[in-house]
């Protein structure tokens, strides 16, 4: 009997000091993991409740992507692009990210491994990943809202900043990566029928005009004294007679802050009496357009004044191609009839000071 006692003395001694290190090893456990990750998660519900209330008191919203970060604030004339000079941003596309943001709901809980955020497209942009942080915060500073968002072609994803904790969320989200996406880029709105003349002054070349002869005619031809030219394409002339019509920027910033000399100069004219001026820039390797209006007619007058309130302050960034469309030299439109057929436009002079050209 007595080994009998010593044999259940030895398990009641084991038991003891498996019991002990289970104690333990939770305690561990309590001390060295954040209490909210042994919450059950939660899968239900908007991911920022009461936002659609909160919005009304923002005064600031941080876009950060792992490109570039760009602040849209609210000032005296309305929303703006901080970034961008304050260029005012679009009502409606402010309006669609409120009612996104408000409208996130869970669906269902994701990955809580930080190795596996990019894979949802949450990685953390400041240090390269693919997420979009957005922050939204008030006069005070306060957070309305802050969180990284994956937009991804299998759905939409979201985490806090400090978590890897990760959900499905369903919900409609205006583009965030391009800030472009919140402007109104277009300066003017000029139908192309209404063009009569444009007046150009290249970088290179003569300068030389296109026209149309009537309202409701469907193609440009040059003018005196380059008329008897013969024209490369109907399509490159017709190109320069519109574009001022079809112009979309890619980019603005504040006149101002583009400088140098004008590259190119352009003048057109509608046949009510619309006349809009062009200036074309490089700078840092970028391409620029400034424009100012001016009307020949009270009603002309008018609508050139509006014009000028809303572009004549900033520096609208153009393409490379809409930037070759607006003032290309002469050689590349057409070429004089006593040229060989087949010979080569000649290179593009040095870059200088751009004569306006004549009315």
């Amino acid at each position: 009997m007595s080994a009998e006692r010593a044999e259940a003395r030895y398990r009641r001694v084991g038991w003891t000091i498996l019991l002990a290190g289970v104690v333990t090893l939770l305690a561990w456990i309590a001390i060295t993991i954040d209490a909210d990750s042994l919450k059950r998660p939660r899968g239900s519900g908007p991911v920022v409740p009461g936002f659609a209330k909160t919005v009304a008191n923002a005064t600031l919203i941080v876009i950060q992507t792992r490109d570039a970060t760009y602040r849209i604030a609210r000032t005296d004339r309305g929303w703006a692009l901080r970034d961008k000079g304050n260029y005012p941003v679009r009502r409606e596309r402010l309006n669609q990210f409120a009612q996104g943001i408000a409208g996130l709901q869970y669906v269902r809980p994701m990955t809580r491994d930080f190795a596996k955020l990019d894979r949802l497209g949450l990685g953390d942009p400041a240090k390269g990943g693919e997420g979009v942080l957005v922050q939204v915060q008030n006069a005070q500073g306060a957070f309305l809202a802050n969180l990284v968002l994956g937009i991804e072609p299998r759905g939409v994803y979201v985490r806090d900043p400090t978590k890897a904790q990760t959900w499905a969320v369903k919900g409609d989200l205006p583009p965030l990566k391009d800030p472009a996406a919140w402007l109104d880029l277009a300066p003017i709105a000029v139908d192309k029928t209404r063009i009569a003349r444009v007046d150009v002054a290249p970088q290179s070349g003569p300068a030389f005009a296109v026209v149309r002869d009537e309202i409701g005619a469907r193609d440009f031809h040059l003018a005196k004294p380059f008329d008897r030219y013969l024209v490369l394409t109907p399509a490159g002339v017709n190109a320069v007679g519109e574009s001022i019509a079809l112009l979309a920027p890619v980019d603005v910033a504040g006149a101002p802050a583009i400088g140098g000399v004008a590259r190119a100069r352009t003048i057109a004219r509608t046949f009510d009496g619309l006349v809009i001026e062009s200036e074309l820039y490089e700078d840092r390797g970028r391409r620029w357009l400034k424009l100012v209006a001016r009307g020949e007619t009270p009603a002309a007058a008018a609508e050139a004044q509006a014009i000028n309130v809303r572009a004549a302050a900033w520096a609208y960034g153009l393409s490379e191609a809409d930037f070759r469309d607006f003032a290309p030299p002469l050689a590349l439109v057409a070429r004089s009839p006593t040229a060989p057929i087949g010979a080569a436009p000649a290179p593009p002079a040095p870059p200088s000071a751009v004569a306006s050209p004549a009315p």
